[in-house]
């Protein structure tokens, strides 16, 4: 999972070679956090989500798992 602009995240199984998670795996990393509670997320490369960042990383996963299992291919 990493930054990727204000008050959103995104979740790669390799950054460098641009390969995704599967959603069922995004899915795994949101349930397991679900215990937590944090308001602040702070990436690796500097990226911040200084509010509500449990609330952007859910936000970011439901987008997320929506574009990789195709729900938004009629967009095109």
């Amino acid at each position: 999972m990493s930054v990727a602009a204000a008050g959103w995240v995104t979740f790669m199984r390799s950054y460098p070679n641009r390969i995704p998670l599967s959603a069922g795996l995004v899915q795994r990393i949101v349930d397991r956090l679900e215990p937590y509670g944090f308001e602040r997320l702070y990436g690796l490369l500097g990226g911040m989500v200084l509010a509500d960042a449990k609330g952007a990383v859910k936000r970011s996963a439901e987008r997320y798992i929506a574009w990789v299992s195709g729900a938004n291919d009629h967009l095109g």
